[in-house]
């Protein structure tokens, strides 16, 4: 047997994940998740886990796809409706791409404009069942970053 030395490198390794990979570091902040079942009819009920981290961000916690094989729960925050001003429905897939399945199949419509106001009510309906995020859906309303307010 070698006596293991003490590698400073070594202990680089075991540090928590960087900052930019939303899963680890989403789910850890999570106080409390909110269940929601959605039927779409076209597929089997999935179920969306939503809560609030510390930086008062809407996350959820779903299956990456919605028929099988699901590919395991993913957790990612989800991005404020704004963040689909100006795009097209192109660059909207792709935002999409990156958030578990059920997501898109819920937002996503013929068009930039039906996707963007689907998103919004999903978004105001994730985060409303979220009670430490009321407050933020009251001030986007307010802002009019929910685009399917009717005016």
């Amino acid at each position: 047997l070698i006596p293991e030395e003490d590698d400073p490198l070594e202990e680089t390794s075991h540090s928590p994940k960087p900052l930019t990979d939303l899963g680890s570091t989403a789910e850890i902040d999570v106080a409390q998740w909110n269940v929601l079942q959605f039927n779409t009819g076209s597929t089997s009920p999935f179920i969306i886990k939503c809560g609030a981290n510390s930086n008062s961000e809407l996350v959820i916690k779903a299956d990456a796809r919605v028929q099988e094989p699901k590919g395991g729960e993913i957790v990612r925050v989800v991005p404020r409706p704004s963040i689909l001003e100006n795009k097209s429905l192109e660059e909207m897939k792709h935002v999409f791409s990156q958030l578990p399945e059920a997501l898109s199949l819920l937002a996503l419509a013929r068009t930039a404009d039906g996707t963007r106001a689907r998103y919004s009510r999903l978004y105001r309906t994730l985060a409303m069942k979220v009670p430490s995020l009321r407050d933020l859906v009251t001030e986007l309303e307010k802002g009019g970053m929910l685009k399917d307010v009717r005016s």
